[in-house]
Order: C-alpha cells, then structure tokens, then sequence
C-alpha cells in the first residue's frame, strides 16, 4: 500500500508541472499584448508630436496672436441723412439713395467721425457721383463701391489723426483707429 500513495504523489507533481507550463504560456502571451499595446501608443503619441504645429517660438509672437484674435465688440454708426445722387443715363435722369453704416471697433474714433463728418460725407458724394449707374446695378459694383468708400474715409481719418499726433507730441504713438467695414444698409436705384 505504500507503493500506491508515492503513484499519486508522482502523478500530481506531473500534472503540476504541466498546468505550470502552461500558466507561463499564458502570462507570456498576456505579457506580449500588453507590450503590443503599450508600443501601439507610444507610437501614436510619438506621430502625434510631429505631426502638430510647432509652438510658439515667443510669448510675445503668442500674446500678438492673443490680441488678433481677441476683437473688442462691433461699433456701428449710421451716416444720416441718407446719401441721394443723381445721375443722367442716355438723356434720362437716375437716381441712386443710399444708407451707409461705418463699423468699427475703437470707441474713441466716434468722436473723430462726428467732427470730421462734413469732410467725409463730401468724399463720399463725389466718390458716388463719379460711378457709372450700370455699374452699381452689380454686385461686383457695389463691393467696389464699398472698398473705395473705406480707402476714403480711412485715409481721411489717418490724415486727421496725424495732424492730432503731431499737436500733442507727449503722446505715445499709436496705431491710427480706423474703420474695419462700410455697409449699404439700404441701397435703391432707379
């Protein structure tokens, strides 16, 4: 009977040793996927990295690009009265009446459109005067009709803010305010 127990005995010492081999399979094959995994993202945070933009070389070049995009709040002032020009097309009269709205952002240059009103409007009836009718019935017309209309008061209002710089040379230099936008708030022909 003794004979039999030391049977058992090498029998389970065997079946240990294979259900031990067969764990270390399994922990080596669990051992490979994560390292698979773990190689997978460090992969794609490495492509990640250099693929993205650069960052910013400076903090000013950061702060300049913070100031761009950071837009103080839309200011509109409307042109009253109404613009009304009219013109002779073969022989027969037209007319063209127009309202104009300035946006702009700096609040201190309100002060500057109300002073320097006259001149702007002035600048504004000759430039409307001086288009051709057919022309402003487009919309490629009319876009340059406000293009121009900007050029003119802008350059009106950078003229007018130098003249100011030059008075008071205690103050800083800066940027001239300027307006960003004309808009035809109404615009007939006929």
């Amino acid at each position: 009977m003794a004979a039999a127990p030391k049977a058992k005995n090498d029998a389970g010492t065997a079946d240990a040793d294979g259900g031990g081999k067969k764990k270390k399979k399994l922990f080596l094959i669990i051992g490979l996927a994560v390292a698979l995994v773990a190689v997978s993202i460090g992969g794609t945070v490495v492509a990640l990295k250099m693929l993205s933009p650069a960052p910013a070389a400076t903090d000013e070049k950061a702060e300049v690009q913070e100031e761009e995009t950071t837009l103080a709040p839309a200011i509109y002032f409307e042109m009253t009265p109404n613009f009304t020009i009219n013109f002779n097309v073969n022989g027969r009269q037209r007319y063209l009446q127009a309202a104009i709205t300035l946006l702009y952002r700096d609040p201190e240059l309100e002060a500057l459109l109300k002073l320097h009103m006259p001149a702007i409007r002035n600048g504004l009836v000759m430039l409307l005067s001086g288009k051709n009718f057919d022309e402003l019935q487009t919309n490629e017309g009319k876009e340059t009709l406000k293009k121009e209309a900007m050029e003119s008061i802008n350059g009106l209002l950078k003229k007018e803010q130098e003249a100011l710089a030059e008075k008071s040379e205690d103050e800083e230099k800066k940027k001239p305010a300027t307006i960003e936008q004309v808009l035809l708030t109404n615009f007939v022909m006929q």
